[in-house]
C-alpha cells in the first residue's frame, strides 16, 4: 500500500435486490426509490469485464457484496472467474441462504456473515435469528469452508447486552471469527430512525463497559480480530481521520460506478464506459486506471475535508499504512 499508492481490494455490487429491508442499510432504500431504474444487475460478462480491469489495474483481492449476493445464482462462477485470474475472493452475506448455498462457493476464501444478536437482529434487520445462526453452525461443520467464517456485528443501542454472546458462539465453533463496529449515522438517509438505532447518552457507560470486556477476551485468546487499538478508539469515540482508504479499497456499484468512500458516496466515473475493449475482449483502454489518475486532487481533498469516521476497514487501513503492526496480526481480511 506504501509504495504502490493504490488499492489492494475491490468491492463490488454484484446486484440490488435485499431479502432483508435493515433499517441502517441504503442500497436496498435505492433500488426501491429508483425503481427499475435500479433493477439492472450487471451481467456476468460486465462482472468478468471489471474483475479484468481490476487485475490490470494491480488490484489483487475481489469482494463481492451490497445488497445480499448469495441472491445471484451465477455469483460461484463470478468467484470462480476472479479466481482464476490470481484473487482473493471474499463475499458479506446476511447469512439466511448460507446453509442451502455454502457447498457451491469452493472458489470463496473467506465469507462474512453480518448477525448482531437476537434482538439487533430481529428489530433492525428483520431477520430470523436462529435461521442465520443455524447457517453459521452448519457452514463451520460443513468441511466447505476454505478458511475460518467471520461474523460481522454492527454494535447499537439495540444489542449492547448480546454482542459478548455472539463472540462465546464463535469461540465454541472454533473455525469462525467476529469483528465488531459502531452503528454509523448516515446523515443523508434522513428516513431512518438513528434515536432508536445510535448509542444514547445514558448508554455511553454499558458501552463503554462492552469495549473494555471485548479488549480483555481478545488478549485471553478469543477470535475477535479487530486490533486494540482500534477497540479502544471507538471505546473513547474517536473517529478516524486521516483516512487510507484510498490505499486499500474501492468500491464498485451495481451500474459499474467506481466510489472511494461509503460516506462521502460520489461517485467518481462508470469503469466500463471508460474502457475500451478489443474484439477479443483485451483491455485498449483500462477506465479503472483512467479515473484514478483523473481524480487524485478530488479524492485527497475527500479526505482531508472528511470528520472522519468509525468503520472498521476504513480505520483498520489507515492503521496498517501508518506501521501500526497489531493491526497486520488480525486483519487477515486485506
Amino acid at each position: 500500500m506504501k509504495i504502490r499508492k493504490r488499492p489492494v481490494t475491490i468491492s463490488h455490487a454484484v446486484n440490488s435486490v435485499c431479502n432483508l429491508r435493515c433499517s441502517f442499510c441504503d442500497e436496498w432504500k435505492k433500488f426501491e426509490k429508483d425503481g427499475s431504474s435500479a433493477v439492472r444487475e450487471p451481467s456476468f460478462e460486465d462482472v468478468c469485464k471489471i474483475i479484468d480491469l481490476a487485475v490490470d489495474f494491480g488490484i489483487g483481492s475481489y469482494n463481492a457484496w451490497s445488497t445480499e449476493p448469495f441472491l445471484r445464482k451465477d455469483l460461484p462462477d463470478i468467484m470462480k472467474y476472479a479466481k482464476s485470474k490470481g484473487m482473493k475472493t471474499f463475499t458479506i452475506t446476511n447469512g439466511l441462504l448460507l446453509k442451502k448455498r455454502i457447498h457451491e462457493f469452493k472458489d470463496v476464501d473467506y465469507i462474512s456473515v453480518s448477525i448482531d444478536g437476537p434482538t439487533a437482529t430481529r428489530e433492525i434487520r428483520g431477520a430470523n435469528y436462529e435461521t442465520i445462526l443455524d447457517g453459521i453452525r452448519y457452514a463451520s461443520e460443513s468441511g466447505f469452508l476454505n478458511e475460518p467464517l467471520l461474523m460481522n456485528c454492527v454494535i447499537s443501542g439495540k444489542n449492547l447486552d448480546e454482542v459478548v454472546d455472539l463472540l462465546h458462539f464463535a469461540k465454541e465453533l472454533g473455525n469462525v471469527k467476529m469483528a465488531v463496529e459502531p452503528v454509523y449515522t448516515f446523515k443523508r438517509m434522513d428516513d431512518t430512525d438513528w434515536d432508536g438505532l445510535s448509542i444514547r447518552e445514558d448508554q455511553k457507560p454499558q458501552f463503554v463497559s462492552l469495549m473494555n470486556e471485548l479488549i480483555d477476551l481478545k488478549k485471553q485468546g478469543y477470535p475477535l480480530i479487530n486490533s486494540k487499538t482500534y477497540l479502544k478508539q471507538i471505546r473513547d469515540g474517536k473517529f478516524i481521520k486521516n483516512c487510507r482508504v484510498d490505499c486499500g479499497i474501492l468500491a464498485i456499484d451495481h451500474h459499474s460506478n467506481l466510489y472511494n468512500c461509503r460516506i462521502h458516496n460520489k461517485p467518481l466515473g462508470n469503469v466500463i464506459e471508460t474502457s475500451v475493449f478489443d474484439e477479443n475482449g483485451k483491455i485498449v483502454q483500462n477506465g479503472m486506471t483512467k479515473i484514478w489518475n483523473q481524480t487524485k486532487k478530488e479524492r485527497k481533498e475527500m479526505i482531508q475535508n472528511c470528520e472522519g469516521c468509525q468503520f472498521f476497514g476504513y480505520a483498520e487501513l489507515t492503521l496498517m499504512n501508518n506501521y501500526n503492526i497489531e493491526s497486520f496480526y488480525g486483519y487477515e481480511w486485506l
